[in-house]
C-alpha cells in the first residue's frame, strides 16, 4: 500500500499529516517556508516519523534475543549480581515462541545458552546463575557469537536483537572504535541490531555508542548497578512494543537545491540523493532528521521524501509514504523572515548542541579545556537565543540542555572532566542526534 501526501509551504510553518490512519506518519516541515528572492539561501528540513500508539492494534512480534554478557574479572561482585538478576528477569518476560541465547566473554568467547525456543525457563535460569567472573575482555568475539546465535533462528518474522553488556576495555581481538563501528554495520545489513550497555566508569563510551548507532539500537550508560535490571526491563520492552520495522528513509533534491547533508548524521548525498536505514519504531515513537539544504533557484519544490517500512501493526506489510516540501518566494526580505518557523529553529538547535557536544569532548581529549568550555558557552548562548519563540514543550528541553551546557562547561573549566563526565556528555549527544 502507498500513500502519498503534499506538504505545502504554510505561512504559520505548521505541517498537516493529511492521512491519520498509517503506522508511520511523516511529516516535513522547513525552518522557513517562505524566502527571499534573488540570492542562495540555506534552509533546514525537518523529516518527522511518529509512530501511532494504538496498542489495541499491537500484534506482538516474536522475539530473536542473544544476550552477550561480559564475565571479566571486573564484573565480580555486584556488577555480576545484579547484571544475573536483570537476565533472569527479562528471561521471565519472553514467551515460548521466542528465541533466546547467552554468550559470555572473558578472555575467549563461550556460547553457554545456544539459541533456542523459550520453553524450559528453568534450565535458563540455571545457566544464568551458574556465571562466575574472571579474564579479560574479548568483546568483539563476544558480540560475533551472539550474532551467529541469531543467524541459528533469523527471520524477518522475528525481531532479531542482541544485547551486550560490559564494563570494561575491550582488549582481546579487536577492540578500537572504529572496527567495531564497522561490526555494527556489517550486523545491520544482515537485518541484526546491538542495543549496548556500559556499566560504571572503565568502559570506552566511543566504542559501545559507535557498535549501536552503527546498528540503529540503544546505547546505555549505566553508573548505578542497581539499575541494570531497570535498563533491561525497558529494553525488552520498546522490543515488545515495535510498531515498524526495516525503515528505509530516501531523500532526493531537485536541481537548483544542493543537498548540504544531515545534521549530526553520517550519511552523504551522491547524484542528489541520500538514504537513511532505522531499524524500528516503537508505539508511539517518534524521530526526527535535519536535512540542510542550499536553495539557489526560484521553484517551489525542495525535497521529495519516501518512506519504506514493515507495519508490524499489519502481520508485517509492505507500506510506504512519500511526502514533498514545498516553499514560496517574495521580493519582501520582512515577510520571509517572518515565515521562520520557531519551533523547527529550536529542535534543530538543539541537535546543533549534541553535535557541540561531540566537539567539545574531541577537544577535551586532547587537553584543550578551555576551548572545550567555549564550544558548550557558545551553544548555550544560541539555545538562549532560540528559547524565547520556541513552545513550551521545548523550552523544557532547552533549560535541561542549558543547565546541562553549564554544569559540564563548569566542569571543564575547573579541569574537573573525568571519565564519568565524558560518559555522560557522550550518552547526552548521543541521545539526541538519534532521537531516542
Amino acid at each position: 500500500m502507498t500513500k502519498t501526501f503534499l506538504l505545502l509551504g504554510l505561512a504559520t510553518g505548521l505541517a498537516v499529516n493529511l492521512f491519520a490512519g498509517e503506522t508511520l506518519r511523516l511529516n516535513l516541515v522547513p525552518d522557513r517556508d517562505v524566502l527571499f528572492k534573488g540570492r542562495p539561501q540555506e534552509i533546514v528540513v525537518k523529516i518527522d516519523l511518529q509512530a501511532i500508539a494504538d496498542r489495541q492494534k499491537h500484534r506482538r512480534t516474536p522475539l530473536n534475543l542473544a544476550v552477550v554478557l561480559d564475565k571479566s574479572g571486573s564484573m565480580s561482585g555486584a556488577k555480576l549480581e545484579k547484571t544475573k538478576q536483570a537476565a533472569l528477569q527479562l528471561v521471565d518476560r519472553l514467551a515460548p515462541d521466542d528465541v533466546f541465547s547467552l554468550v559470555i566473554f572473558s578472555d575467549e568467547a563461550r556460547v553457554l545458552v545456544p539459541a533456542q525456543k523459550v520453553d524450559d525457563k528453568e534450565a535458563l535460569r540455571e545457566k544464568i546463575e551458574s556465571i562466575e567472573a574472571g579474564g579479560s575482555t574479548a568483546l568483539y568475539a563476544g558480540v560475533k557469537a551472539g550474532a551467529r546465535q541469531i543467524e541459528e533462528y533469523f527471520s524477518d518474522k522475528r525481531i532479531n536483537r542482541v544485547i551486550l553488556l560490559s564494563d570494561g576495555l575491550a582488549n582481546v581481538g579487536p577492540s578500537s572504535p572504529r572496527e567495531l563501528r564497522q561490526l555494527g554495520r556489517d550486523l545491520a545489513g544482515q537485518g541484526i541490531a546491538v542495543t549496548t550497555i556500559g556499566v560504571g566508569d572503565d568502559y570506552n563510551e566511543d566504542l559501545m555508542a559507535g557498535l549501536a548507532e552503527a546498528s540503529d539500537a540503544n546505547y546505555y550508560y549505566v553508573q548505578d548497578t542497581e539499575k541494570l535490571p531497570e535498563i533491561f526491563a525497558k529494553e525488552l520492552g520498546d522490543l515488545l512494543a515495535v510498531a515498524a520495522r526495516e525503515i528505509r528513509i530516501e531523500i532526493t533534491c531537485p536541481d537548483g537545491v544542493k543537498p548540504l547533508g544531515f545534521i549530526g548524521r553520517p550519511e552523504t548525498f551522491a547524484d542528489q540523493r541520500a538514504s537513511v536505514n532505522l531499524n524500528q519504531f516503537t508505539l508511539g515513537q517518534g524521530r526526527y532528521l535535519f536535512l540542510r539544504c542550499l536553495v539557489t533557484r526560484t521553484e517551489p519544490e525542495v525535497a521529495c521524501v519516501n518512506v519504506r517500512y514493515l507495519d508490524e501493526l499489519d502481520n508485517g506489510s509492505e507500506q510506504s509514504t512519500t511526502g514533498v516540501v514545498k516553499v514560496r518566494y517574495t521580493d519582501d526580505e520582512a515577510a520571509a523572515d517572518k515565515s521562520v518557523n520557531a519551533a523547527v529553529t529550536a529542535e534543530k538547535t538543539l541537535v546543533l548542541t549534541a553535535v557541540a557536544k561531540e566537539e567539545a569532548i574531541a577537544q577535551a581529549d586532547a587537553g584543550n579545556y578551555r576551548q572545550a568550555a567555549q564550544i558548550l558557552v557558545k551553544q548555550r548562548e544560541m539555545l538562549a537565543g532560540a528559547a524565547a519563540a520556541a513552545p513550551a514543550s521545548v523550552q523544557v528541553q532547552i533549560r535541561a540542555e542549558t543547565n546541562n551546557l553549564d554544569d559540564f562547561s563548569d566542569r571543564l573549566e575547573n579541569g574537573n572532566f573525568d571519565s564519568p563526565s565524558r560518559k555522560a556528555l557522550q550518552s547526552q549527544s548521543f541521545q539526541m542526534r538519534n532521537s531516542k
